[in-house]
């Protein structure tokens, strides 16, 4: 996986140096040749995955010892930041401070060379929000060579900027293995990339469909009550024998109170609530330890010690877990 985007990002880079190398960034000592957004989202649990790769160029003639920062959404929650190295060598962990939307870590990249990090956050999208990527300068600090986004979702994706108008990619591109591939050749003239998702609507016929068995449910749910106990009156009126209502949860269970249905035994759900409730420490807690595993998964997946089918399938799981727990933050 690594090993790929590695190789998509060199190549972008290679595409893009007479941007890079155009007069207007003649004064700019360090900036980005190519940045890749991987955005993976989930539309029934209302979350997505960003994984962004940024290879930054140094085409001053002094090392580059500052922080470099970039824009991330404030809703987001930080995995980890990673330095890919050019050659076999996996990729290491770097520290990072953040401030807000600002995501910044120390490094030092010699003059005329490059540096590629990777950095992977998780973030809560409603039917109402909206992925946005702050690429302003101003914030950035980098003019921007090449911008790639490659977005995993089966509903309708519009771009818009920061006041709503319409952006349209340069090439847009099917990817073999899912999701479609959007780019923008530099220098990138917009500030902000919002992401729209929307499902496609249903035809009137399916949804006189949805309604209709919706209805029928409601039927029933309403009507059984009063069928069990008119056919249990019934039962006892002809001789036969009364239906067992010792785990029905309709009746009352008591033949001298068995006019009127009751809501049920709520016993049982009680040990199921009390079980899955959860202080926000404990939430916090393990929140903690499944990043901490995701991050020590992704580096022996690096490594060659987990291979790519198990990585995918554990690294599916435990972020699963992750955002369930975001999730149930969010509403405490």
């Amino acid at each position: 996986m690594m090993k790929k985007i590695l190789l998509i990002c060199i190549l972008l880079l290679a595409l893009a140096p007479q941007t890079v190398g155009s007069p207007q960034y003649a004064m700019q000592d360090v900036v980005i040749g190519a940045y890749l957004v991987d955005l993976s989202y989930n539309i029934d649990e209302g979350t997505a995955i960003a994984r962004e790769t940024i290879v930054f160029v140094n085409n001053g003639d002094t090392n580059h010892t500052d922080d470099l920062c970039v824009a991330i959404p404030a809703n987001a929650e930080v995995m980890h930041v990673s330095k890919m190295d050019m050659g076999e060598a996996p990729p290491t962990q770097v520290l990072h401070e953040r401030n807000g939307e600002i995501l910044c870590w120390n490094a030092t990249i010699a003059p005329g060379s490059m540096a590629m990090y990777t950095l992977t956050y998780v973030m809560t999208i409603t039917e109402s929000s909206e992925f946005v990527k702050n690429l302003d300068p101003a914030v950035v600090n980098y003019p921007i060579g090449a911008f790639r986004l490659k977005v995993n979702t089966d509903a309708r994706v519009e771009f818009t900027d920061g006041v709503d108008n319409a952006i349209t990619p340069d090439e847009t591109s099917p990817e073999e293995g899912g999701g479609v591939l959007y780019s923008w050749a530099g220098p990138v003239a917009f500030k902000e990339l919002h992401v729209k998702t929307s499902q496609p609507q249903p035809s009137n016929m399916d949804k006189w469909i949805v309604y209709g068995i919706i209805a029928v449910l409601i039927l029933a749910a309403l009507s059984y009550p009063i069928i069990h106990v008119r056919n249990n009156k019934l039962r006892e009126k002809e001789g036969g024998n009364k239906l067992s209502c010792a785990s029905c949860s309709v009746c009352s269970g008591d033949d001298e109170n068995d006019k009127e249905p009751k809501g049920g035994d709520w016993g049982e759900m009680d040990d199921i609530i009390t079980e899955i409730s959860q202080t926000e420490e404990d939430l916090i807690r393990k929140k903690r330890a499944i990043l901490a595993v995701l991050n020590k998964l992704e580096e022996d997946h690096d490594a060659g010690v987990v291979s790519d089918a198990d990585y995918k399938r554990l690294s599916s799981k435990y972020e699963k877990q992750a955002i369930e727990i975001m999730k149930q933050l969010d509403q405490m």
